[in-house]
């Protein structure tokens, strides 16, 4: 006995309409899965600064490490990566703020918005982040400076502002330190030659040259080679200052 294998051809019509009530049920399921997703958090104000000092009775460093935790995490929320975009970065400013004065010796609030927060494709929100460094930055300039040069090169190659990167290296170039080191501070000097502003790159090394306010010989060395450079672009010749 030979048996003949039904095809769907054969099928009777009860069979496909049950089939294509089926997938629109599971279309319509699928569907709803994919655009019910949980709502998102916003971020919260920052506790009074009282409130935050009871927080710190208990055990400040550890309190502190707890709450930096869960703001470093604010983004992951419900199983889903939320964007930075999506953040409301004046509270987050604020949340960083406190965070600083909270432990005064931790660097991670400048790191999270120099390498983080900063990276987000908002110009508003960069300048936001490179605003509350360059603050953080005037209170504590021998803790603060490495971040306030990263914020300097943000601001140059990130946001294509010189005159904000100008900014932010004449901050670390006018300030008596001899903690900042010389590169940091010699990051006005390069950004105004980029600028084309060679008077006044003249005027300053010249400055720091005459009246001897440099002794290190590397950065003789340096700030000559630098008039030297401009000059030559210039057609003209320099004399050296020893």
């Amino acid at each position: 006995m030979i048996l003949k294998a039904k095809t769907f051809h054969n099928s009777s019509p009860l069979l496909w309409l049950l089939l294509i009530v089926l997938f629109i049920m599971i279309s319509s399921w699928r569907s709803t899965l994919y655009y019910q997703r949980p709502a998102i958090n916003e971020l919260p104000n920052v506790p009074s600064e009282s409130a935050l000092k009871l927080i710190a009775a208990s055990d400040q460093s550890f309190s502190y490490r707890l709450i930096i935790f869960w703001l470093q995490q604010f983004d992951v929320q419900a199983g889903q990566y939320v964007s930075f975009r999506s953040l409301d970065y004046q509270k987050l400013t604020k949340w960083l703020t406190a965070l600083s004065a909270y432990e005064p010796d931790s660097q991670y609030p400048m790191l999270l918005a120099a390498r983080i927060y900063s990276r987000v494709s908002d110009e508003l929100r960069v300048r936001q982040m490179l605003d509350f460094i360059y603050r953080q930055y005037k209170i504590n300039p021998e803790k603060n400076w490495r971040w306030l040069s990263e914020a300097t090169i943000t601001a140059q190659h990130g946001l294509k502002d010189k005159k904000l990167a100008l900014k932010y290296a004449t901050a670390l170039a006018e300030e008596k330190n001899d903690k900042i080191p010389f590169w940091a501070k010699d990051m006005r000097l390069l950004i105004l030659e980029q600028m084309g502003e060679t008077e006044q790159i003249k005027l300053l090394v010249g400055g720091l040259l005459a009246n001897k306010l440099v002794t290190d010989e590397n950065e003789i060395r340096f700030l000559n080679l630098l008039l030297q450079r401009i000059e030559a672009k210039s057609g003209q010749n320099v004399k050296k200052v020893d």
